[in-house]
């Protein structure tokens, strides 16, 4: 299994430390699909138990299609919940979604990733990135 390519990976591991240092300390974060591209433009899309494949798939479709050019082709698809890095049943239906939905639109996808609290994982790759810590970002660098 290949690493995500360092450039990505940059981007991913920033915006998801961000995301979670803004979780603030609520317990449990809601699950929710995002579209787009972390540090910037993206579209939020809340999960819910009544989804189905086919909604699922349009939902990310539409988010993609929603996006201006410069998230467009460098769109990634992620998945905020909580819980630790074991995969859940939410992600690879969100993941199936996405793969259908990048097609569409003639993209690569690029990864697929999960972000908890205790870090992010690329469901296409395995790969995985655990931080012991996040402090928001008074208490950064």
């Amino acid at each position: 299994m290949a690493p995500v390519p360092l450039p990505l990976a940059g981007r991913v591991h920033r915006a998801m430390r961000d995301f979670v240092a803004g979780a603030g300390t609520r317990r449990a974060l809601p699950t929710t699909m995002h579209v787009g591209a972390p540090e910037g433009q993206h579209v939020d899309i809340p999960v819910e138990p009544w989804q189905d494949p086919g909604l699922r798939t349009e939902l990310v479709a539409r988010a993609l299609a929603g996006l201006e050019d410069a998230a467009f082709e460098h769109a990634l698809p992620w998945v905020t919940r909580t819980g630790g890095h074991d995969t859940h049943d939410t992600d690879l239906h969100w993941c199936a979604a996405a793969r259908s939905s990048f097609g569409r639109f003639g993209l690569e996808l690029p990864g697929f990733f999960v972000v908890t609290r205790q870090g992010w994982s690329n469901l296409l790759t395995g790969e995985v990135h655990r931080w012991d810590r996040v402090r928001p970002a008074r208490y950064r660098d």
